[in-house]
C-alpha cells in the first residue's frame, strides 16, 4: 500500500485526500487550522497543522509520493518570501524517502500569449507568481524526482469566477476562457502519480474554450445573478490551453471537456 502525502488540503487538497484514501492509499495531509484538522482526522486521514516558512512535520516528508499543492495566496504575496520558504520545504521532502513529487502548478507561467499554447510551448510568466512557479518547477524537474501539472483556472463547488464578474463592466469579451473543473483535476493528478509520469510536465484545462462574454452571461443566468456586460468583443491575447497530449498521455476522459456543462455551484 503506497503512502502519499497532501501539502495544502485545502479546495483542491481536501477532496483529492477522500479520493485517495477511498482508493486505498496511505494518506496524510498538511492544513492551517485545527478545524480542517480535525475535519481530516474524522474522514481517517492524518494530519498536522502547517503553514509556509516552519519546519515541515516529519511524517509528511516519508511518504513515497508528495503532492505539493500550496498556492502562494493573493494577500501581502512577496516572491521571495513565496520561493525560500518553499525551497525549504522541497528540501525537507528531497531529504526522506519520496520517490515522486508532483507540483500542482499554473498556466500563468504562460503569460499573456496570443494563440494556442501545448505542452511544448515555452514558458513566458508575466506576473510575479507565475514567474515564481516557474523557478519552483525548474528546480523540481532538475531533481529526477518530480513532475508538474500546470492548471488552468478552476472551477467547482463554491469556486466560480462569475461571483467575481456579475453585474460588473468586464472587458475582451472575446477571449476564449481557459477552465477546468475540480473533478478533472483530480483524475489527473492521481494519472500524473504514475512513476512513468515521473520527469514530465502536463497542463490542463477544458478542451472547449467559449468566448468570455459568452460564457460568463450564460453561467450568470444559470446562477440567477445580474448579468456582466462587456466593454469590447475583442479576443486580443487570446490564449487557449491545448491539453489535448497531457489527457491522453495520462489516459483519463474529461468528465466537463466544455465548460458550459460545469455545474454552476456557488
Amino acid at each position: 500500500m503506497s503512502s502519499i502525502s497532501i501539502l495544502g488540503c485545502g479546495w483542491l487538497g481536501l477532496p483529492l485526500a477522500k479520493t485517495l484514501s477511498g482508493q486505498g492509499y496511505l494518506v496524510a495531509g498538511s492544513c492551517r487550522s485545527e478545524e480542517k484538522k480535525q475535519q481530516l482526522h474524522s474522514l481517517g486521514i492524518s494530519a498536522w497543522t502547517y503553514q509556509l516558512g516552519e519546519s515541515l512535520p516529519t511524517a509528511l516528508a516519508k511518504s513515497d509520493y508528495v503532492v505539493l499543492n500550496i498556492p502562494p495566496g493573493r494577500r501581502n504575496f512577496s516572491p521571495e518570501r513565496f520561493l525560500t520558504q518553499m525551497n525549504q520545504m522541497i528540501d525537507s521532502i528531497l531529504a526522506g524517502p519520496c520517490r515522486h513529487i508532483l507540483f500542482v502548478s499554473t498556466t500563468s507561467v504562460y503569460g499573456d500569449m496570443d494563440g494556442i499554447v501545448n505542452e511544448t510551448t515555452q514558458p513566458i510568466p508575466n506576473t510575479e507568481s507565475g514567474l515564481a512557479h516557474l523557478m519552483l518547477e525548474n528546480r523540481l524537474l532538475q531533481t529526477g524526482r518530480a513532475s508538474i501539472l500546470r492548471l488552468a483556472g478552476l472551477i467547482g463547488p463554491g469556486r466560480h469566477p462569475v461571483k467575481h464578474l456579475a453585474g460588473r463592466q468586464v472587458n475582451k469579451g472575446g477571449q476564449g476562457v481557459n477552465l477546468i473543473h475540480l473533478d478533472d483535476v483530480i483524475q489527473a493528478i492521481i494519472a500524473a502519480l504514475h512513476p512513468r509520469h515521473i520527469g514530465q510536465v502536463f497542463h490542463l484545462a477544458a478542451t472547449e474554450h467559449p468566448s468570455r462574454a459568452d460564457f460568463y452571461i450564460f453561467a450568470a443566468k444559470q446562477a440567477g445573478m445580474s448579468l456582466p456586460s462587456f466593454t469590447d468583443h475583442t479576443g486580443s491575447n487570446s490564449k487557449k490551453v491545448d491539453a489535448s497530449k497531457t489527457i491522453e498521455r495520462l489516459e483519463i476522459t474529461l468528465k466537463y471537456p466544455n465548460p458550459f456543462h460545469m455545474p454552476v455551484e456557488l
